[in-house]
């Protein structure tokens, strides 16, 4: 029987990789933004969450970390290489999305925000694999399900990688395979 163990490896690669993405376009704009849309409620998100504390201590890292006022947060922004709640990716100011050129840009990117949170939906009954809160509860999550969703990320990913590096447009097939993360309204 496979165990929640087995996911964590791709999963931190993932997420490494969405973050090194965000950061290289998006670093200047948020270093030079005085409104911080990051809070410590938010952080405490990885305090609630037995998947996240997990990915913490992969890191070495334990929730007594956190500042009880700025969260994982300091003068360089956030703390946390991985184990981030997916919000901290699926979230754009109005600054981000007006730096992208144009529509194709922002779906892409919002598309890669998405990943995280696509990946964890429904892992147990109808909790978010980030909500779970009861670390025995990580070992009765359907992982067929969340390899799968895990695999389709990263295959959106490769494409949203590939299409930035390339600077090239969206062509028929990357389109049917990020259509498979649907994106809320």
């Amino acid at each position: 029987m496979k165990c929640i163990e087995e996911i964590i490896e791709p999963y931190v690669e993932m997420e490494r990789r969405i973050g090194a993405l965000m950061t290289s376009f998006f670093s200047e704009t948020c270093g030079l933004c005085t409104a911080c849309c990051c809070r410590a409620d938010i952080c405490e998100e990885v305090a609630d969450s037995a998947f996240l504390r997990l990915l913490l201590r992969k890191q070495d890292r334990a929730v007594s970390d956190m500042d009880d006022r700025y969260g994982w947060l300091d003068v360089n922004g956030c703390t946390l290489e991985v184990g981030r709640p997916p919000i901290c990716y699926a979230y754009f100011c109005d600054e981000i999305l007006a730096r992208l050129p144009d529509e194709e840009s922002r779906y892409l990117f919002r598309i890669l925000g998405r990943l995280l949170d696509y990946v964890g939906e429904q892992a147990l009954g109808d909790q978010h694999l980030v909500e779970i809160s009861n670390t025995a509860d990580l070992e009765r999550i359907n992982l067929r399900v969340l390899e799968t969703r895990l695999h389709q990320a990263v295959a959106a990913l490769e494409v949203i990688e590939e299409l930035i590096e390339a600077e090239c447009r969206l062509g028929p097939a990357d389109r049917r395979v990020l259509s498979l993360i649907d994106l809320p309204e």
